[in-house]
């Protein structure tokens, strides 16, 4: 029951991404075209492909809870994957935020207050909902939530560069927002370099991180029937964590280690969260 309560929490969260990406890319357009601003509607142009995005990040997780005897480890991974495109989208958002900017034509504003005012409703909503996706993306350990929520902020620094670039042209400054672009595009390339990071790391099964290595030594310690610990390892897929531990145990019969291997499982499901499988090979 927890899992389809997992899932269905995260589905809600990126059917509302998408709202957020609809939306953004209707009133960076309009706003475009009233204030005259090419920047502000290549940003919403820019939007649609974060809209394409956050759809590829509801079917991920859609796909990733299913479940198919072809795959009895289960479809997680399909979440990393979706990380791992959504970096590519946040490298692409960048080159193409630089390219814009530097070999773009110049903007000609014909209405100010229009385009700051889109631009800092824009703010608002990226800032806050980037924060809120983020959040629940950490307490749900959804890596494509996590890597939606980067890809969302990435228009917050999208809005700023494009308000940047408004008032300093507006003032005859146009340097300014080619300074303004360098400093956010090495944020949003760093972004994108974390979470390209993390997928490939999950999708070559690389082992669970050292605090879950931690916690978990930590609770064998505490066992008085466990001998030795010789090796805790496991991998993460999606949101879960697999565990595999080879035990030296203090009993006499096969029952009692049976016994105590479930008790050690329940113990590490029960303490370490998104744990989905414990195996205990003991001698």
């Amino acid at each position: 029951m927890e899992k389809n309560i997992n899932y269905n929490e995260k589905r809600k969260i990126s059917f509302f991404s998408i709202l957020v990406n609809l939306t953004l890319s209707v009133i960076k357009m309009v706003g475009g075209y009233i204030s005259g601003s090419a920047a502000l509607t290549a940003d919403g142009v820019h939007s649609l492909s974060d809209l394409a995005a956050s759809v590829s990040v509801y079917i991920g997780i859609t796909i990733s809870g299913k479940k198919s005897q072809s795959f009895p480890f289960g479809l997680y991974k399909v979440e990393n994957l979706v990380a791992l495109i959504s970096s590519f989208a946040i490298f692409f958002a960048g080159y193409e935020i630089a390219k814009d900017v530097f070999f773009g034509e110049t903007m000609i504003i014909k209405n100010l207050p229009v385009a700051v005012a889109v631009i800092g409703l824009t703010v608002i909503i990226t800032f806050l909902y980037s924060r809120y996706e983020k959040k629940k993306g950490e307490e749900l350990n959804s890596p494509s939530l996590l890597a939606d929520a980067e890809h969302i902020k990435v228009d917050f620094y999208t809005a700023l560069v494009v308000l940047v670039g408004i008032v300093a042209n507006y003032f005859g400054f146009p340097i300014g927002e080619k300074i303004a672009v360098l400093v956010v595009v090495v944020f949003i390339f760093h972004s994108g370099f974390e979470i390209l990071k993390e997928a490939v790391k999950v999708l070559l099964d690389a082992s669970i991180d050292n605090d879950t290595v931690q916690s978990i030594k930590e609770i064998l310690d505490k066992e008085e029937l466990v001998e030795e610990v010789k090796l805790i390892t496991g991998r993460n897929s999606g949101s879960f964590k697999f565990v595999q531990l080879n035990l030296a145990l203090k009993v006499e019969t096969l029952d009692e280690a049976h016994e105590l291997s479930h008790k050690i499982e329940k113990k590490i499901k029960d303490k370490i969260p998104f744990v989905e499988k414990v195996v205990i090979h003991y001698e």
